[in-house]
C-alpha cells in the first residue's frame, strides 16, 4: 500500500498515471489557448489549469467528503467567473452552464449519498468536456 499525501491505497501507480494523463490534457489545452491569441480563452484555460492543480491537492489532502466542499467552492468561483465573462463574450457560456451542472451534481450525490467512484467518475467526464470545449474553441480561433 502507498500513499500519495494523506490518501493511501494499492493504486499509487494507477493514480499517477491518471495525473499525468490529465496534467498532459490540461497542458495541451493551455498550450493551445496560448496559440489561438485570445485573452478570453487563455484566461478560461490558465483558470481552469490553475483550479485542477488545487482541486488535485485537495483530493490527495482531504480525501473524501472534504474534498467535494472543496471541488463545488471551486465550481462555484469558476462559474462566477465565466458568468461574468459570458456577458461580454457567448464563448464563456457552456463553460459557466458545464461548472454550475457541476455544482448541482455533487451537491446531489452528497445529499443522496452516491458512491464516490460513479461522482468522481461524472466529474472526470465534465472535466473532458471542458477541456475539449477549450481545445475546439482554440482551433476554431
Amino acid at each position: 500500500m502507498g500513499c500519495i499525501l494523506n490518501r493511501c491505497t494499492d493504486q499509487v501507480a494507477g493514480d499517477l498515471l491518471v495525473i499525468a494523463y490529465y496534467a498532459t490534457f490540461v497542458l495541451v489545452a493551455v498550450g493551445l489557448s496560448y496559440l489561438a491569441q485570445s485573452r478570453s480563452i487563455r484566461t478560461a484555460a490558465s483558470l481552469i489549469g490553475i483550479a485542477w492543480a488545487f482541486g488535485l491537492f485537495a483530493f490527495f489532502y482531504l480525501n473524501g467528503p472534504s474534498y467535494f466542499l472543496v471541488a463545488v467552492m471551486l465550481d462555484t468561483i469558476l462559474a462566477y467567473h465565466f458568468w461574468r465573462m459570458a456577458k461580454a463574450q457567448l464563448f464563456a457560456a457552456p463553460l459557466c452552464l458545464i461548472f454550475l451542472f457541476e455544482i448541482a451534481f455533487v451537491t446531489f450525490t452528497q445529499a443522496v449519498g452516491f458512491s464516490t467512484f460513479w461522482t468522481m467518475f461524472v466529474l472526470n467526464r465534465l472535466f473532458e468536456l471542458t477541456l475539449l470545449y477549450l481545445i475546439g474553441c482554440s482551433f476554431f480561433r
